[in-house]
């Protein structure tokens, strides 16, 4: 359950994206037309954000899948600005409201932070004198990635939290997994994307201000295999700060 390798699987991988979404929304028709990962979106007020994996079906609705270890960082409130900001850039100049496609903000979270032993929560809006749906099309899941019922969803969250490829359920993900950890390609590519994913934290630093970027790089030099001291000198140099500030993190 690692955002990081999650995006290395996703990368360039439609048929995972498409699994993924398949099982949590229960739709066999689902199919992935384009996807990005890390897709920034801006904020004209400044507070942008950087979202893990953003895809679209051939129907124009929008989803978007987050892994989040962090039970503070699946605050209702952030999957409410996600939201909004997914809408605004949906909606093209001129066209009218109801040319709005459906929208899904999925987070996956390491724990049941419902404590209620569902496999996912979806919540939308609703009447709340009848109960009746608002339908406007937007929709919020908070998967239960502590989940283990012998089902589709438990072994894709087996899957998920699987170390070893010969012992997943799936073979979209497990072949990606052996490719990335098990062959010079695939671990070259590894090392790619993880670059990748440092500057995307230096970057975030910039957007969501600099505490969230230093903790996302820490986590991401870490997976470098880079010790506390050479990350603390690293990250001093990028944010021309002390070693000392950057410590208070590190430890």
């Amino acid at each position: 359950m690692d955002d990081t390798l999650m995006k290395c699987v996703f990368k360039g991988n439609k048929p995972a994206v498409e699994l993924v979404l398949r099982i949590i929304l229960q739709r066999d028709d689902l199919e992935v037309l384009s996807f990005n990962i890390s897709k920034e979106y801006k904020n004209l007020k400044g507070h942008s954000i950087c979202l893990d994996v953003v895809a679209s079906d051939k129907n124009g609705n929008q989803y978007n899948i987050e892994v989040q270890r962090d039970n503070r960082g699946a605050n209702p409130k952030r999957l409410r600005i996600y939201s909004a900001l997914m809408d605004t850039e949906m909606l093209d100049k001129g066209k009218d409201y109801s040319e709005l496609k459906d929208n899904y903000v999925i987070f996956i979270t390491e724990n049941d932070i419902f404590k209620q032993g569902k496999p996912f929560y979806h919540f939308e809006r609703i009447n709340k004198e009848t109960g009746e749906p608002l339908g406007d099309g937007s929709h919020i899941i908070y998967v239960n990635g502590a989940y283990t019922g012998n089902d589709p969803f438990g072994w894709l969250m087996s899957d998920f939290r699987e170390t070893d490829p010969s012992k997943m359920h799936y073979d979209v993900l497990a072949e990606r997994i052996n490719f990335l950890k098990n062959n010079a390609k695939g671990e070259k590519e590894m090392c790619k994307i993880m670059e990748e994913l440092v500057e995307e934290g230096i970057q975030k630093g910039r957007l969501e201000g600099r505490l969230e970027g230093i903790k996302f790089l820490i986590a991401a030099y870490r997976k470098l295999g880079m010790s506390d001291e050479q990350i603390i000198e690293q990250i001093a140099s990028e944010y021309k700060i002390s070693k000392k500030e950057v410590a208070l993190y590190v430890y």
